[in-house]
């Protein structure tokens, strides 16, 4: 062997030696526990879907799952958090579509664009959300509040997050009902107002609706979706007499761009056959939800598809950028 050659020969040595690491780190994933950020409180509706999530991976992964709540900014200082972190697998985003579809539309700087930051590892969920007023109010149906707000100078509603702000400016829109918007650093913040009549409406995600309903705070008038399973009496907006209006959110995992494909595939592996849970289905009844999945590369097929829709909902509600 002439030195060329030995010194080519060692060279490729080296860069497999560099390499042999990080393939062998991908395949004894995960080796260590996995952080889940959420941007919402814990306790709120997302919080209690995302630890279902986290307790089911962190058995099919064979990891502890550790749920982070980092609350604020309609959920942008967690995505943006998980933007910065190593792209290993063990930092992952529990996100709504409304932040990875709809930000763009709702804010006038977004601290990252959804397709190119993200590797978008699977939808989890499909959920409702639902128009609700204080248990106390007189108003019983969507006409009756479309009524009250037409008649009342000094309306407010409130909201803690970008799918609530795009299903209120969808109604608003749609009716010509002029109202203040009152805006909570989370839900559960804003319910006290909702019971006690400072505020006249809002929209919830089913999750929590379900659970106000239940302790008698509160009172479902529409879903902005589908009918959901536990509170099939409850119509939706468009039955309610709301023309064109459909509109609902999916929850899905997103990690960090150039997170190892092997990585990303063996989560997404994971969150199938917890899809297929019958325990999942039941669980998701509870919450006014249904369960989806989809490949790494179909989900980006449908964000994409869903900033469309985005785009056609910020049209048609007028939406200002903030």
């Amino acid at each position: 062997m002439n030195r060329r050659t030995a010194m080519l020969a060692g060279g490729a040595l080296a860069l497999a030696a560099l390499a042999m690491p990080a393939a062998a780190q991908d395949k004894d994933y995960p080796n260590r526990p996995i952080h889940m950020s959420v941007g919402f409180a814990a306790g709120s509706g997302a919080d209690i879907l995302a630890r279902y999530y986290a307790n089911k991976l962190n058995i099919e992964l064979g990891q502890n799952v550790v749920i982070e709540n980092k609350p604020g900014a309609n959920g942008n200082i967690a995505a943006q958090g998980v933007v910065q972190s190593k792209p290993d697998g063990y930092t992952l985003l529990f996100a709504p579509s409304a932040a990875i579809s709809g930000g763009r539309y709702l804010y006038k700087n977004m601290p990252y664009d959804s397709l190119r930051d993200f590797v978008l590892v699977g939808p989890l969920l499909d959920v409702a959300f639902v128009m609700a007023v204080g248990a106390a109010s007189p108003v019983k149906s969507v006409a009756e509040l479309t009524a009250l707000l037409k008649s009342k100078p000094k309306a407010r509603y409130g909201t803690s997050n970008s799918t609530a702000i795009a299903a209120t400016q969808l109604y608003k829109t749609r009716t010509g009902v002029e109202a203040t918007q009152v805006a909570y650093r989370t839900t559960a913040d804003a319910i006290g107002d909702l019971a006690d009549g400072t505020l006249d409406f809002m929209f919830l995600d089913g999750v929590f609706a379900l659970s106000q309903q239940k302790a008698g705070r509160v009172r479902l008038l529409a879903t902005t979706g589908t009918r959901v399973d536990n509170a099939p009496d409850v119509p939706t907006m468009t039955e309610a007499g709301i023309k064109d209006y459909s509109f609902s959110v999916f929850w899905m995992l997103a990690a960090p761009k150039d997170t190892p494909a092997p990585v990303v595939n063996k989560i997404n592996a994971a969150l199938k056959k917890i899809s297929e849970m019958e325990e999942t289905r039941t669980f998701l009844a509870n919450t006014a939800s249904k369960p989806l999945y989809a490949t790494p590369a179909e989900t980006t097929d449908k964000v994409a598809k869903d900033i469309g829709v985005w785009g056609e909902i910020a049209k048609a509600g007028n939406f200002e950028p903030q």
